[in-house]
């Protein structure tokens, strides 16, 4: 996480109680530790519940969780560019709402507020889980990867909290199943659309002979 410049600024009250959803009921999880399970009905669209949590910068939040010194479990959520809601103070059951590949919720940010809306409709005893897609980090290594394994046991699972660039889902695989293998160049920005013009131009050749 980068620094913030700004000072913080949410709609989060410290003094308020964060409401209690009507929609699930926090247990124990296949996935990891415990999750939020469904109770109720819940439509496609609804708003199930909001994330809350202590307001705290980017380098605060940095600072309370060093990667580099042990795995731990956090509850953080980056609410924009200068502020990251700390669910470990003044958190609500939405924290511990997993992660998974094929989410049946979504993460909405609407006016400094973090909403999670169902994706489809789901029935009650249904765990609620929605994708965490942690930023990639070009400095990540294999050791980096696996420390973000996922287990979320989906048929689309792709291994990992983290969002995958396109051109390094093949070396990421390779990295979970052990084999350290260097990582490829990266792609230069616009190199797709280039080749997609210039395949567009062969085409239109190739019809223009045909027509002839």
């Amino acid at each position: 996480m980068s620094p913030a410049k700004k000072s913080v600024k949410t709609s989060v009250k410290k003094s308020v109680k964060p409401p209690t959803s009507p929609f699930y009921e926090v247990r124990r999880s296949k996935i990891q530790g415990r999750g939020a399970f469904a109770i109720l009905p819940i439509r496609k669209g609804k708003k199930i519940d909001e994330y809350w949590g202590k307001p705290i910068t980017h380098e605060e939040a940095d600072r309370r969780y060093d990667d580099s010194e042990a795995r731990h479990h956090t509850f953080l959520f980056v609410l924009d560019d200068d502020t990251v809601l700390d669910a470990r103070y003044g958190g609500n059951d939405a924290r511990f709402i997993n992660h998974s590949c094929d989410p049946n919720c979504e993460t909405v940010i609407e006016d400094g507020h973090i909403w999670i809306k169902a994706m489809k409709a789901i029935t009650p005893e249904t765990e609620l889980v929605y994708d965490y897609r942690f930023e990639w980090q070009d400095e990540y290594e294999p050791d980096d990867v696996r420390y973000y394994a996922c287990r979320c046991g989906a048929k689309k699972c792709r291994g990992t909290i983290l969002r995958i660039p396109v051109y390094l889902r093949s070396t990421i695989k390779q990295w979970l199943a052990g084999n350290d293998v260097p990582v490829p160049k990266k792609p230069k920005k616009g190199a797709k659309k280039v080749v997609k013009k210039a395949v567009k131009k062969a085409v239109k050749k190739v019809v223009k002979k045909a027509v002839r």
